[in-house]
C-alpha cells in the first residue's frame, strides 16, 4: 500500500512516498490558489500512481490570498481531497495526531502550520532518550525544537507562540529579504578593496525593499550552485551568481556597476554570517530550555539537523558557546535516499503509514463532503 505525504506551504509544494520517493516543487500559492489542484494532480512522483493514504501537513493557510487562517486550511483540505478522489485523507495536527477531513476542517488551530510537529514526532525517535534539538533550516523559515526522550516538549504551539519562544525563527536560505537579516552592510572603501576583516569599511543602511534576498547572498557566497533555469529570485531574473550580484548591489540602491566584485562579496560574507547569527542565538534559548527541563547541563543536549539549509544550521550549532559532548547528526545521512529537502513530507507519510493504512475508512465516508 502507497502512503503519500504532502506538505503544502506558500511557497512551495512538498511530496514524498512511505519509501523515500520525495519532491520539492515551487508554487506561490498566493498568486494562483486555485492552481493548487492543477499542480496536485500532475506530481511527477507519482508518475500515475495512486496513494491508498494521503497525508496532509501545511503552512499555506497564512498566505495572504486567504481571508484567514481557517479559511485557508479548508481550503488546501478539501483541494486535496478533490485532487485524490480515490485515496483516503488524514490530517496532521499539533497534538500528535491524524484528523479525517471535516475534524481537520473544524479544528483549523491544530491543522495550521502543524508540519514542524509531524517533523519532531517523526525524527525525533532518533534520539530516544536525554534532551536534544531538532534544527530545521527551510527555504523561508528555520525550526527550533526541543525533544525530551525523543518526543516534542516545545513551549510553543501556534506560530505566535512559537515566534515568542525562538522555536520558530523567520530566516531561511532562499526566500528571506536582506532587508530582513539586517539593518546595514558594510561597504568597503575603494582605496582599502583587500581588506578582509571590515576595518575599512563603513556602514551603509539597506533599502527596505524586496530587492535581495537569502538565496543572493548564499550564490554570492558559494554555498547554493546557480541554477539559470530557477526564476523564483527577488527580480525574476535567473538563480546564478552574476544576477545575483546586481541584485546584492541595489540593496544600496547602486547598479552592478558601480560597485566591485569585492565590495559585494565582503557585503554577502557579513550578511551570511549575521542570518547565522540569527538561528545561533534561536538555537543557544532552546538548549538552556531543553537542558533545564531535562535537569542536565546545556553540554549534554544532542542536536539533529534537517531541511534544504541544514548547512546552515550546521554554522549556526558551531557557533553556540557550549561544547557539545556530541556531534550533530544529520537527517540526509539517516536514509539512502536524501528525504531533508521534503522532510516534513516524509515524516507525516511515514507516521501515517505506520498509524493509518491498517485502518482505513472506506473512501466514501472520508470524502462525504458537506
Amino acid at each position: 500500500m502507497i502512503a503519500l505525504g504532502l506538505d503544502i506551504g506558500g511557497a512551495n509544494i512538498k511530496a514524498a512516498t512511505s519509501d523515500g520517493g520525495c519532491l520539492s516543487q515551487a508554487f506561490a500559492i498566493w498568486k494562483d490558489r486555485d492552481g493548487l489542484f492543477r499542480e496536485l494532480r500532475q506530481l511527477p512522483l507519482l508518475s500515475g500512481m495512486r496513494p491508498d493514504l494521503v497525508a496532509l501537513t501545511m503552512t499555506a493557510e497564512l498566505a495572504d490570498c486567504f481571508e484567514s487562517k481557517a479559511a485557508g486550511v479548508e481550503f488546501i483540505v478539501r483541494t486535496v481531497a478533490e485532487a485524490f478522489p480515490e485515496s483516503a485523507l488524514r490530517v496532521w495536527m499539533t497534538s500528535g495526531e491524524f484528523a479525517e477531513l471535516q475534524d481537520a476542517i473544524e479544528l483549523p488551530q491544530l491543522v495550521g502550520a502543524a508540519n514542524w510537529h509531524a517533523l519532531a514526532t517523526w525524527a525525533g525517535r532518533a534520539i530516544p532518550a536525554g534532551p536534544a534539538l531538532l534544527v530545521d533550516v527551510g527555504s523561508t523559515t528555520t525550526d527550533v525544537i526541543p525533544l525530551l526522550n525523543g518526543i516534542p516538549c516545545p513551549e510553543g504551539f501556534t506560530d505566535l507562540q512559537r515566534l515568542a519562544h525562538s522555536e520558530l525563527v523567520y530566516t531561511g536560505v532562499r526566500r528571506t529579504p536582506v532587508c530582513a537579516i539586517v539593518s546595514r552592510v558594510p561597504l568597503l572603501d575603494e582605496t582599502h578593496l583587500s581588506a578582509t576583516d571590515g576595518t575599512e569599511a563603513w556602514p551603509v543602511p539597506v533599502a527596505a525593499e524586496l530587492f535581495a534576498t537569502s538565496l543572493d547572498v548564499h550564490l554570492v557566497n558559494g554555498d547554493i550552485a546557480d541554477d539559470p533555469e530557477d526564476l523564483n529570485t527577488a527580480d525574476n531574473r535567473p538563480a546564478t551568481r552574476a544576477a545575483a550580484l546586481n541584485r546584492l548591489a541595489h540593496i544600496i540602491c547602486c547598479d552592478r556597476d558601480e560597485l566591485s566584485d569585492v565590495q559585494l562579496q565582503h557585503i554577502a560574507r557579513y550578511v551570511g554570517d549575521q542570518q547565522v547569527a540569527q538561528i545561533t542565538e534561536a538555537i543557544g534559548n532552546r538548549i538552556r530550555y531543553v537542558s533545564d527541563l531535562a535537569g542536565t547541563t546545556p553540554e549534554a543536549v544532542q542536536i539533529l539537523l534537517s531541511g534544504s539549509g541544514d548547512w546552515l544550521a550546521e554554522r549556526a550549532v558551531e557557533k553556540c558557546d557550549w561544547n557539545l559532548q556530541q556531534a550533530p547528526i544529520q537527517l540526509r545521512t539517516m536514509f539512502i535516499r536524501n528525504v531533508s529537502e521534503a522532510a516534513c513530507a516524509f515524516a507525516v507519510a511515514r507516521l501515517a503509514a505506520e498509524r493509518c493504512l491498517d485502518d482505513l475508512l472506506p473512501v466514501s465516508d472520508l470524502h462525504a463532503l458537506p
